[in-house]
């Protein structure tokens, strides 16, 4: 009975994505396109020359738009990130970038706009480009710009072995870079034990997901060295080591201090670019740790004991709207930036270019309300929620970027019988993609699960949420997803929970 029940609502669910697949072979389908294709950007173009495409523009480096019109959204993201949001995000004519993060706007932006300078920020807008428009002072005259970034160091899932003596070994990197060539770092390691033989600063490359083409779980050359041996034999790339790396002390931790960084011209990128390339994405490159035990284990590939991905440091800075705060009153701010995880990649997934962003207020008075936006999708979004991590023998495996457990919050969803239930009703239906090929739920109202918080208050949920959210990811279901895994349940996009510090 039960069971002849769950495969006739499964049969019917493998029904309705067929039609909905089937539909998309005759019928045109909304891409995930950039907003170039858009009218109301055909018409704020005016009539480009034959073959013109529109493309981001900036009126000038850390120059932000005089009228930005109103604040849509902001966001934490790199540049190419921002862009995608902005391209997805009805109304959004541009963007103020700020190194971590974003200001979606709904002015006009044009090359004969007024702009003001701004030390941190830099507003993009899509246009045509044309000789007067992309004319950019040289180089040499540029004052040199400066920024710093923290990376937190674990063993990463592609660097563990059996038998690895260091596989604890752990500890973070402090680092500014200038676009002048003046790059300093610090760098604390616990839990090792052999020489710690070289670090560098890598750069992505290659990748068949979004994991493994940025820096969560990506491979790439080095870009910088810091602190190495520049022995015979050892990890040797071209350019020397300034300094050897600190050894451990009696308390096991090693800490090198004030290492002057060299850049490695190992491309046709130079120094000032590759610098800049950091600053807009750094979610591309990532800092690696080599102990001799790693070396030795790994030789003659180079992978590394431990390893974290770039994070800046947001400097405060805005374009010209106010960055969210902190929220008060037992109130917690969060945002997840998601994608298809590595856990939920399969052949031939109509989803498989699904990403997007979501931010909440989550208040221990029992108000929970989010907005989700995601694009690259094609099947209807059935489930939304946020998931606390379980188990796991590895530190990725352990945490948001890999981690597998059950849903503690609902937002948007399908209720429908046979779709996925976990007791707890979803209070509205999350949002059809749009004809910009974005599905954007506003003000969605959430619900806490009470089927897997037994013994658990909303209150000591969210705290432990502001405490650890490491171990939380925020999770999107889609049918095509819900088909694929049954009677398992992935999900199509997913990202890890951060709680937004207003900074």
């Amino acid at each position: 009975g039960i069971e002849a029940m769950a495969a006739s609502r499964f049969s019917a669910a493998v029904a309705l994505l067929c039609s909905v697949l089937c539909c998309a072979t005759t019928a045109e389908t909304p891409k995930a396109s950039l907003r170039g294709a858009a009218s109301s950007v055909q018409a704020a173009v005016a009539s480009p020359p034959a073959g013109a495409e529109a493309s981001w523009m900036v009126l000038g480096d850390h120059q932000v738009a005089e009228d930005e019109g109103e604040n849509l959204l902001t966001a934490s993201g790199d540049l190419e990130f921002c862009k995608q949001l902005c391209s997805h995000f009805e109304g959004c004519k541009s963007f103020a970038f700020c190194g971590a993060q974003c200001f979606l706007k709904d002015g006009q932006v044009t090359p004969t706009s007024e702009s003001v300078d701004n030390p941190h920020c830099t507003t993009y807008y899509r246009g045509v480009k044309t000789d007067a428009t992309t004319t950019l002072a040289p180089d040499s005259e540029e004052m040199p710009e400066c920024r710093s970034f923290t990376s937190v160091l674990v063993m990463n899932q592609g660097q563990q072995y059996s038998g690895n003596a260091e596989a604890d070994i752990h500890g973070f990197a402090e680092m500014t870079l200038c676009t002048n060539g003046i790059m300093k770092a610090t760098l604390q390691l616990d839990g090792g034990h052999t020489e710690i033989i070289a670090t560098h600063i890598h750069h992505c490359e290659g990748g068949d997901s979004h994991q493994t083409r940025t820096a969560a779980l990506c491979t790439g050359p080095p870009v910088v060295n810091f602190c190495g041996d520049n022995a015979a034999g050892l990890i040797a790339d071209g350019a020397k080591y300034s300094v050897a790396c600190s050894g451990y002390n009696s308390t096991g931790t090693s800490l090198t201090e004030n290492m002057q960084g060299t850049f490695i011209p190992n491309s046709d990128i130079s120094l000032t670019e590759r610098v800049k390339d950091i600053f807009a994405n750094p979610n591309m490159y990532y800092f690696n740790v080599h102990s001799l035990a790693d070396f030795t284990h790994w030789y003659p590939a180079h992978v590394g004991g431990c390893r974290g991905p770039l994070k800046p440091e947001t400097s405060g800075a805005t374009s010209r709207t106010p960055a969210p705060g902190p929220v008060k009153d037992n109130c917690f701010s969060f945002y997840s930036q998601m994608s298809m995880n590595e856990l939920q990649k399969y052949p031939g997934n109509p989803d498989s270019q699904a990403s997007g962003y979501a931010s909440f207020t989550l208040c221990t008075n029992g108000t929970l309300q989010g907005q989700a936006l995601i694009f690259g999708g094609t099947t209807k979004l059935i489930a939304m929620h946020v998931h606390r991590c379980e188990g796991g023998e590895t530190p990725q495996t352990r945490t948001a970027e890999l981690c597998e457990g059950f849903p503690v919050l609902n937002f948007c969803g399908d209720n429908s019988a046979g779709l996925i239930a976990n007791g707890t009703p979803y209070l509205e239906a999350c949002a059809a993609y749009s004809d910009l090929g974005a599905s954007h739920t506003k003000q969605m109202m959430g619900a806490f699960v009470s089927g897997t918080n037994t013994g658990t208050t909303l209150a000591e949920r969210l705290e432990d949420m502001a405490q650890n959210p490491q171990l939380y990811v925020f999770n999107a279901h889609s049918l095509a997803s819900f088909t694929h895994w049954y009677p398992e349940v992935q999900g199509m996009a997913r990202g890890p929970m951060e709680l937004w510090t207003g900074a």
